[in-house]
């Protein structure tokens, strides 16, 4: 009896080379079997290819990108990366704060069958509020409308509505929302929604918790015919991490982050209460005008 062949997992890199060129052969108006025809290569290798489930032959990416009539740059950028070693380690450079527009990114976020999420800073981009969006990006350089507008479109488009939502909140996060308390309010009660929605997965973590080695956030991207992904951000630079020991290190943080987080029920009934004590001091502030607290309370 032949045992079956264990199939290959695609690599983040060749995923992201293969949305680019679909994207640039979409632009140019050409269907795949287009492509099939110029090349001469199989209609099932056009579809592999841009699926990032296909290895390519040196100079095959640059064939490509002529044919299909990508910019100088495209082509020098693309090739670039095409050359670039696929050892589990990806670096890509993006505007302070602002990763959403990465084509790695929109790989991730479109195609990924569980999206899990630890940030004990901030509140992830896929549960932010537009006022907080942009004071977010006001920390860290100019709010553009541009990337606000970008950030809400691609919570509402990129994520599969089939994939598995899997959010690590941390307490100190949420209660240092700086924005006051109306967009305090706006925010909590989106989060509040958003947890009743299937497939979507809140967790609380309290403030007093030690959760994990990591201070940053970070981003665990899952597919069966992919390999696992990390998603490292930092203010100005991302980090792609898809080695088995580096999976297997951020695996383990987010079970330990697990073990000290609030369930699903608690983490709702937490911010029931939390809300209901904005409303209070939101009536108490207008009907009292002359009195202010302070911006984080």
């Amino acid at each position: 009896m032949k045992s079956k062949k264990t199939p290959q997992l695609s690599t983040a890199k060749q995923r992201e080379l293969g949305a680019e060129l679909r994207r640039i052969r979409m632009r140019a108006g050409y269907l795949a079997t287009d492509m099939s025809r110029m090349l001469g290569w199989p209609a099932s290798t056009i579809s592999r290819l841009e699926s990032g489930l296909r290895n390519y032959q040196a100079g095959d990416i640059a064939i490509y990108l002529a044919r299909a009539k990508a910019t100088p740059r495209e082509l020098d950028d693309l090739v670039a990366l095409d050359r670039h070693p696929d050892d589990g380690y990806q670096v890509r450079s993006h505007p302070v704060g602002f990763s959403d527009d990465l084509p790695l990114i929109s790989v991730l976020d479109t195609g990924s069958e569980s999206v899990t999420v630890y940030d004990p800073v901030d509140i992830p981009r896929q549960l932010q509020i537009e006022p907080y969006i942009r004071q977010s990006l006001t920390r860290n350089g100019p709010a553009l409308d541009a990337a606000v507008h970008a950030r809400l479109a691609n919570q509402l488009t990129s994520l599969r509505v089939s994939a598995r939502l899997t959010f690590y909140l941390c307490e100190t996060a949420l209660l240092a929302i700086p924005e006051g308390l109306a967009v305090k309010h706006e925010q909590v009660l989106h989060l509040l929604i958003t947890s009743s929605l299937p497939r979507r997965h809140i967790h609380l973590v309290p403030a007093d918790s030690v959760v994990t080695d990591v201070h940053t956030g970070f981003t665990l991207y899952r597919h069966d015919q992919h390999r696992p992904v990390v998603h490292h951000q930092q203010p100005t630079t991302s980090l792609f991490l898809e080695n088995a020991h580096d999976i297997a290190y951020y695996e383990g943080q987010l079970e330990h982050a697990a073990g000290q987080a609030l369930s699903t029920q608690q983490t709702r009934d937490w911010l029931t209460s939390y809300l209901a004590e904005l409303e209070s001091r939101l009536d108490h502030q207008s009907a009292n005008p002359e009195t202010t607290e302070p911006l984080g309370a």
